[in-house]
C-alpha cells in the first residue's frame, strides 16, 4: 500500500490568468501557497483484479472505463496498475470550498501510482488529466502549488509554467493569513463556476500584473502593501462572483482591521481569506461571525508518507 499527503493551497493574487483562454495569449502570473491542509490518497493491490474507488460514495467495477470518477478514471487510463486496485481518499477540509481539492486529490494519485516524477512532470501529468482529458476549463496554480508547496510566484504561458520560490518569512505571512469558512459550499464543479463567469481580459490582465508587486512586497516582508494589493484585486473580482453577502462580509472584516482579502477559488462558496494584523483576527472573526481554520503556509508539496504490504 502507498499512502501520499498532498497540500491544499490558497492563492493571493492573479487568479484567472493560469488559464489557458489567458495565457495562451498573453503572460499569466500568481501568487500562491501551499497549507497545512491535506487531501490523502491510498492505492492499494486489489485480489480478486476488481477496481474500488472510495471517496464521497463507494465504486466497485470490473474496469477502469466503469468509473464514474472521471478523475480517477483519467489516471488509472494515463497510468495504468496491473491487476485489481483499490483508491481511497480523505481530506482535511471538503472539496468545493475553493482551496484546491480536486487538483490535490489528482496530484495525490499520480504521485501513488508513479513515485519517481519531479515536482513538474508531477503537476504537469495532473494537469493533462484535468484540462485535456476531463476537458475541465481551469487553470494551473493548483496543480503546481500542490506539487512543489512552498510560497511561490507562478508564471504562465503558452510554452509552460514557471515555479519561482518567494524568499519570506512563511511565519509571519501565516500568523497574518486569516482563513474563514462561510460555510457555503459551491455548487457544481470548479469548472462548471469558471465557464460561467464573463471575466474581462483587461481585468485578469490587471490582476496578473500584480503579482510580481506582491511577490516583491511578500520577499520585502511588507505585509500591509502586500493586503492593500489583495484589496485592489478583490474591488476588481468581486464583480466577477457578485453576492451582497460577501461584499458586507469583507467590508466588515476590513472595518474590523483587515488590509485586504478575498474569496478563495472559483466563487460560488468555500473560503474568505484575508491579511490582517494577528491582533485584529479575534475581533475579524467575530464581526464576521465564521468559523477560523488556523493555517501554515510554505508547507511542502505532495510527498508519499507510507509505503508498505
Amino acid at each position: 500500500m502507498i499512502l501520499t499527503r498532498t497540500p491544499l493551497r490558497i492563492s493571493f493574487v492573479g487568479g484567472g490568468s493560469d488559464r489557458p483562454s489567458f495565457y495562451n495569449e498573453e503572460p499569466g502570473a500568481c501568487v500562491a501557497a501551499a497549507i497545512n491542509q491535506y487531501v490523502y490518497v491510498t492505492v492499494n493491490p486489489k485480489y480478486d483484479g476488481s477496481i474500488r474507488a472510495a471517496y464521497s460514495v463507494t465504486e466497485n467495477v470490473n474496469s477502469v472505463d466503469e468509473l464514474q470518477h472521471e478523475l480517477i478514471r483519467g489516471v488509472l487510463l494515463s497510468y495504468p496498475v496491473w491487476g485489481g486496485v483499490e483508491v481511497h481518499s480523505i481530506a482535511d477540509i471538503p472539496g468545493g470550498t475553493g482551496l484546491g481539492s480536486s487538483s490535490s486529490f489528482t496530484v495525490g494519485l499520480i504521485r501513488a501510482l508513479t513515485t519517481s516524477f519531479s515536482p513538474g512532470g508531477l503537476a504537469g501529468a495532473a494537469s493533462t488529466i484535468e484540462i485535456s482529458y476531463c476537458q475541465k476549463p481551469i487553470g494551473k496554480q493548483d496543480q503546481y502549488t500542490a506539487a512543489y508547496g512552498g510560497v511561490n510566484l507562478l508564471g504562465f504561458t503558452s510554452k509552460g509554467v514557471t515555479v519561482q520560490p518567494i524568499a519570506c518569512k512563511v511565519g509571519a505571512l501565516s500568523d497574518h493569513c486569516l482563513l474563514l469558512d462561510t460555510g457555503m459550499s459551491r455548487v457544481g464543479d470548479a469548472g462548471a463556476v469558471l465557464a460561467s463567469q464573463a471575466q474581462d481580459r483587461d481585468d485578469v490582465r490587471h490582476l496578473a500584473s500584480y503579482a510580481g508587486v506582491f511577490a516583491q512586497a511578500l520577499a520585502e516582508d511588507d505585509l500591509l502593501v502586500c493586503g492593500s494589493i489583495m484589496h485592489a484585486a478583490w474591488l476588481i473580482k468581486s464583480k466577477f462572483i457578485a453576492s451582497r453577502w460577501l461584499d458586507a462580509k469583507y467590508d466588515a472584516a476590513r472595518e474590523a482591521g483587515a488590509w485586504g482579502g478575498k474569496l478563495c477559488g472559483a466563487g460560488g462558496g468555500g473560503f474568505l481569506l484575508f491579511l490582517a494584523p494577528p491582533e485584529r483576527h479575534t475581533t475579524i472573526t467575530q464581526a464576521l461571525g465564521l468559523r477560523h481554520v488556523p493555517i501554515k503556509v510554505g508547507v511542502s508539496g505532495s510527498e508519499v508518507v507510507w509505503q508498505g504490504h
